[in-house]
C-alpha cells in the first residue's frame, strides 16, 4: 500500500512539473524575420521578452561591456520590428498604437547608445522601455 501510494504521488509531481513547462512559453525563439508573419502576438511577445528582461536588469549598471552593447543593439533592433508589427496586425486602438511607436522609439534610442557606447542614453533607453512595457501590459494584459 505505502509503495503505491509513493508510486503515486511521484507520477503526480513528475507530470505536474511537465505540464507546467508546456505552459511557459512557445516551442521557440521567434526570429527577427519570423515577426512580420508571426499569427498570434503571444510567441512575439514571449521571444522579446527574452531579449528584453535581461537587458533591464542592466539598469544603471556602472559599467556595460561589449556583450552588453550587442545584446541592447539586438534588443533595439527587435523593438523596431516588433513595434511595426503591434500596430499593423495586433492594434487595439490609439493607446495600444502610442505605446507601439514608443517601442520603436527606444529601440533606435538603444541601437544608437550602442553605436556610440553611450552609458547614459543606453540606461535611460532602458528605463523607458521598460516602462513602455509595464505601461502595456497594465493596460491591455
Amino acid at each position: 500500500m505505502k509503495t503505491s501510494t509513493i508510486r503515486f504521488s511521484a507520477l503526480l509531481i513528475a507530470a505536474l512539473g511537465i505540464g507546467s513547462l508546456i505552459g511557459c512559453g512557445p516551442a521557440h525563439f521567434i526570429g527577427n524575420s519570423e515577426i512580420p508573419t508571426a499569427k498570434t502576438l503571444g510567441p512575439v511577445m514571449w521571444s522579446q521578452a527574452q531579449l528584453a528582461d535581461p537587458a533591464f536588469k542592466k539598469i544603471n549598471a556602472p559599467v556595460y561591456h561589449d556583450a552588453d552593447w550587442a545584446a541592447f543593439a539586438a534588443l533595439g533592433e527587435r523593438l523596431q520590428i516588433t513595434s511595426v508589427k503591434l500596430k499593423q496586425d495586433f492594434s487595439q486602438g490609439e493607446n495600444w498604437n502610442a505605446l507601439a511607436v514608443a517601442l520603436g522609439v527606444h529601440g533606435k534610442e538603444l541601437i544608437e547608445a550602442s553605436q556610440t557606447k553611450d552609458h547614459k542614453v543606453a540606461s535611460t533607453a532602458l528605463t523607458m522601455t521598460r516602462a513602455t512595457c509595464r505601461a502595456c501590459h497594465n493596460e491591455f494584459r
